[in-house]
């Protein structure tokens, strides 16, 4: 039977852009099914633990690009005979973006426990299995990915719903097993090596702990891929015994043929869920010496070992070759009986039996993408909207493009929160962010950008098109606004199938000298500009300063007036309501480097006995955040809650300082250099010559620890300066502007 292309066997759901062990897990799973013909798809949904803005994993990518399965996108209806959710916290924070979904099995893996090593709520059972109820109308089964999990959840989870086996991670045990086994020994002395992401819950937390398991006195080789910065913080330095290669430089197979034992200790306090290197190891035809709460998930398939006992059963096997490639051919035989691709698919097989026989039809460009979509027409046709109400208010779509930080989409919501009663806004945005518009009681969608699905522009083009034409279509806009400084190509062509709607093209200022003015060109491609103004206009150099364009005052999304109090602001983000406070927002950096502008600022304020907040997308990536004293933040609008704070250390993009001085907040900016258009440089500049806050382009503890200190003391009066300059919020007058465009449609 011929099938529409959103019905498939089982569906994968998952945010897509994890770097590592889950996008890898899922990316073989879709290689098994495949091969068995089940027809598989992924769903990507923005949860919270990837912060920064980063394309679908490469492996992911590729499968959907082969065809081995599809990539569903948009909010028409999904038919699954399985879905599999892969992280529950990804489920329970982000469900809200889930299309109509249509089963009748539902799998939730919890691939992690639910609290970290500092017992910090990493996800809540209870809500995410409420979520899945709500939105899918199924009770859904909990799969543990390991036992160690199974513990954790296992009061957690409702009454028999929790799966009698494992859902345990697989492995394609051809595609790592060395062409011929080893006959010898790496070299003349034992050779263990490990291989991990350098988070330091991955290794032992004490010195004496480390040494055990990984001597630094050139006994034995020790191989390390991945980076070794945990160690380097514990031992003062990286001993020179060992090699350290960072990924990227060696494929994990090629490192893993090299060693004779596979040595991996962690954080005892770090609860590992399953050690995907770990099946990695063993499928590579490596001797695995773990510590002994993994035998309960790989048995005999590796030796075990208190950390003490390590150097003992390391060089008692390295002396009994025998009992070693025992030991070798009896992990390969359990990883292939329990670990491998026809495990998976007979895991799947008992809860939905086998594959739906299909002819594969039509895969249009909501569901795939990179080489498959359809070529553009030669010539656009017109196509008009039918059913078109003419009695409603102005209708406004507001498309946000996809930048660095959340600037284009949180000007829209400016705009659009800001509209004249009986107006209606609908947001679509190629930000990853797009779900907060929902918190905001705006509709949205979610369109991917070229960047986030690994696509050149030119292929990607028809798949903006079609979404952004659909959108138009269902929508019926009067006025369609594009906030950002490159217009993508293929918006003139939706100007001609869609002539109906007029376009503003909202475009703020600030551009480096001498760049992009040839994007000027495309002001033709709309009907009027909206320029939001800037508070520090006098030192624009930019292409724009000349440009025609409706200017407006800067734009915010909140006004002073929308500050909560400082005791209020405190308490609902979780701060100390006593003491002083400072908010550190610079992008990622560590925390423990204090040569790195996010470390310098983190220690200065800890020597002047500050308090220290991170917001939560500046440190996710930087895995350095446990055991320190930093309160984490994440809220949005965060500028509501700016009077929690004595003294905010920030980059100098257009949201962030006009917040900031709107609101008069201290503030010390370091202005991000490696912008590709945004003059931050020149903002913070003017700033800091007006007197209105400090300027450091690079901190160190010596450069940042005098401007704090005056910004607790006579940073209030320098921030009433800016607010006294302030010509007010330019948003109003904006949607004003949008709702008289509109009229001329």
């Amino acid at each position: 039977m011929t099938l529409s292309s959103r019905d498939v066997d089982v569906l994968l759901v998952s945010d897509l852009r994890f770097p590592g062990g889950t996008s890898h897990s899922m990316a073989t799973e879709v290689r098994a099914l495949h091969a068995a013909g089940y027809r598989t798809a992924l769903l990507h949904l923005n949860g919270p633990l990837v912060a920064r803005v980063t394309p679908v994993n490469p492996a992911l990518a590729a499968l959907v690009r082969s065809g081995a399965c599809d990539l569903l996108v948009g909010s028409a209806p999904i038919r699954a005979r399985l879905v599999v959710f892969r992280h529950p916290g990804v489920l329970q924070t982000a469900a809200e973006q889930l299309p109509p979904i249509e089963t009748s099995q539902v799998v939730i893996l919890a691939n992690a426990g639910p609290r970290d090593t500092h017992g910090n709520s990493v996800y809540d059972v209870g809500l995410a299995d409420r979520a899945a109820r709500e939105h899918l109308g199924v009770a859904p089964q909990w799969a543990p990915i390991g036992p160690l999990v199974r513990q954790e959840i296992a009061e957690l989870v409702p009454d028999g719903r929790i799966m009698d086996q494992d859902w345990v991670n697989v492995i394609d045990v051809d595609a790592w097993a060395p062409p011929t086994p080893a006959s010898t020994w790496a070299s003349d002395r034992p050779v263990i090596g490990r291989h991990s992401r350098p988070n330091p819950q991955k290794w032992p937390r004490d010195a004496a702990t480390l040494k055990q398991v990984y001597p630094v006195d050139g006994s034995w080789e020790v191989r390390v891929l991945g980076g070794a910065d945990p160690v380097e913080r514990i031992l003062a330095r990286i001993p020179p015994s060992w090699q350290v290669i960072e990924f990227g430089e060696l494929s994990p197979r090629t490192f893993l043929h090299g060693l004779d034992f596979f040595v991996y200790y962690h954080d005892p306090r770090w609860v590992e869920a399953f050690g995907r290197t770990v099946l990695e190891a063993l499928a590579a035809g490596v001797v695995a010496v773990l510590p002994p709460h993994f035998e309960v998930l790989f048995g005999e398939a590796a030796v075990y070992a208190e950390p003490a006992r390590v150097r003992s059963v390391v060089e008692g096997l390295r002396g009994d070759r025998e009992a070693y490639v025992a030991q070798r051919d009896r992990a390969s035989a359990i990883v292939r009986e329990r670990f491998s691709l026809p495990a998976h698919v007979d895991r799947v097989a008992a809860l939905i039996g086998g594959p739906t026989h299909f002819e594969r039809g039509f895969v249009g460009p909501e569901t795939n993408f990179g080489g498959v979509l359809p070529a553009p027409t030669a010539g656009p046709a017109p196509r008009h909207t039918s059913g078109r109400r003419t009695t409603d208010g102005p209708r406004i779509m507001l498309i946000s493009s996809n930048g660095a930080g959340m600037g284009h989409l949180t000007r829209l919501f400016s705009y659009a929160t800001r509209l004249e009663e009986g107006a209606t806004a609908h947001i679509v945005s190629l930000s990853q962010a797009a779900p907060l518009a929902g918190r905001l009681g705006l509709s949205y969608e979610y369109v991917p950008s070229a960047k986030a699905l690994s696509m050149p522009p030119t292929p990607w083009r028809p798949l903006f098109r079609h979404r952004v034409g659909d959108a138009i279509d269902r929508f019926a806009p009067d006025v369609v606004v594009f906030d950002g400084t490159w217009p993508y190509g293929g918006i003139d062509e939706i100007r001609t199938e869609h002539p109906q709607a007029r376009w503003v093209w909202s475009r703020r200022g600030m551009w480096r000298e001498g760049r992009n003015a040839e994007q000027l060109a495309k002001t033709a491609w709309f009907d009027a500009v909206l320029e939001p103004g800037d508070l520090a206009a006098a030192y624009d150099r930019g292409a724009t300063t000349d440009a025609p364009a409706h200017r407006v005052g800067p734009v915010t999304l909140l006004d002073r007036a929308d500050l909560q109090p400082r005791d209020e602001a405190r308490a609902a983000l979780g701060l100390p309501a006593d003491g002083p406070l400072a908010l550190v927002s610079l992008g990622a950096g560590n925390i423990n480097d204090t040569t790195s502008d996010v470390g310098a600022a983190i220690h200065a304020l800890s020597e002047l006995g500050v308090g220290v907040c991170v917001t939560v997308p500046d440190i996710a990536s930087a895995g350095a955040a446990a055991g320190e004293d930093i309160h984490l933040v994440r809220d949005y609008p965060l500028s509501q809650r700016y009077a929690a704070f004595d003294v905010v250390i920030s980059a100098s993009g257009y949201n962030s300082f006009h917040e900031l001085l709107r609101m008069g907040v201290p503030t010390l900016f370091v202005p991000n250099t490696s912008t590709s258009l945004d003059d931050q440089e020149a903002r913070a500049r003017f700033a800091a010559e007006q007197g209105w806050a400090h300027l450091q382009p690079q901190l160190s503890v010596i450069t940042a620890t005098p401007l704090l200190e005056d910004l607790l003391t006579n940073g209030r009066g320098m921030a009433e300066l800016a607010t006294a300059a302030d010509p007010g919020n330019g948003a109003r007058e904006a949607a004003t502007f949008l709702t008289d465009v509109a009229g001329g449609a």
